[in-house]
């Protein structure tokens, strides 16, 4: 690398790095506060990760010619912030992306398609040279709506209902695998890499010290769901046109007379 190369290189580090620790470090991006939890629920407990592919990092931290890549785990999804290094366009094919829980994978949802069954999963929008964006990735089945508030399932159980044959099964847990595959483009060319995490310890937390991430964007409103509104709305016309005809047969069998 050139010097010129090389100073772009060290500023470029001494945006990033900041960045990434502020994204890393803090909650602010991470999970629904749609599911609270309480003691009722039995012992809470946290997992801690640690990167075992490509590299063995305890900072989940992952960096070639191309990208940087920091990742970080809450109960159901693996977030993460990525900067393009390469001098082409980056995009993520988000169709292709697939996350595996003890090899067993599945498709995503990221931040775009977290809620609703229709939304497609296409490539992301080009992230230019020195660009870097934050996103995160969970099972697809793991987010569904229940009737009345939409729910996600943890990547492991967190919690032990007060069962211990549960508790003892989540304590036996560390050396459980994570695995993200995550193909992405440069100037369309794609390439794929594949990140395998390692769950290094589980650990009891109170749950006075349990602040669950809010997930960004927020579940939406069920009241104010257009899902919702068109349906209330297709009931509306429905019993309108139903009042209607009951009127019009009533008409016909009782005719007016003066």
């Amino acid at each position: 690398m050139s010097g010129e190369g090389a100073s772009t290189m060290k500023a470029i580090y001494r945006f990033w790095w900041p960045v990434v620790l502020a994204v890393v470090v803090s909650g602010s991006s991470g999970c629904s506060g749609a599911r609270p939890m309480s003691a009722g629920k039995g012992t809470k407990y946290e997992y801690r990760y640690g990167m075992v592919q490509p590299t063995k990092n305890s900072d989940l931290l992952y960096q070639d010619d191309s990208l940087i890549v920091q990742f970080k785990f809450d109960d159901a999804a693996v977030r993460f912030q990525l900067q393009n290094l390469a001098q082409t366009d980056l995009r993520i094919d988000w169709g292709k992306m697939a996350l595996g829980i003890n090899n067993r994978f599945f498709a995503i949802r990221h931040s775009g398609t977290l809620y609703g069954d229709t939304a497609a999963l296409t490539l992301s929008e080009a992230l230019p040279s020195f660009g870097y964006l934050r996103d995160l990735v969970i099972p697809r089945t793991n987010v569904f709506f229940d009737g009345e508030r939409w729910v996600e399932v943890d990547l492991f159980p967190t919690t032990d209902g007060n069962s211990a044959a549960l508790r003892d099964s989540i304590l036996r847990s560390p050396g459980q695998t994570v695995t993200l595959v995550f193909p992405v483009q440069f100037g369309g060319i794609e390439k794929r890499y594949q990140f395998d995490f390692e769950i290094a310890s589980v650990n009891r937390i109170p749950w006075k010290d349990y602040q669950p991430v809010k997930r960004i964007p927020p579940p939406p409103n069920p009241k104010r769901s257009p899902a919702v509104l068109d349906q209330v709305t297709t009931a509306v016309i429905v019993v309108g046109v139903l009042g209607f005809t009951a009127y019009l047969i009533s008409v016909k069998k009782n005719p007016p007379t003066e």
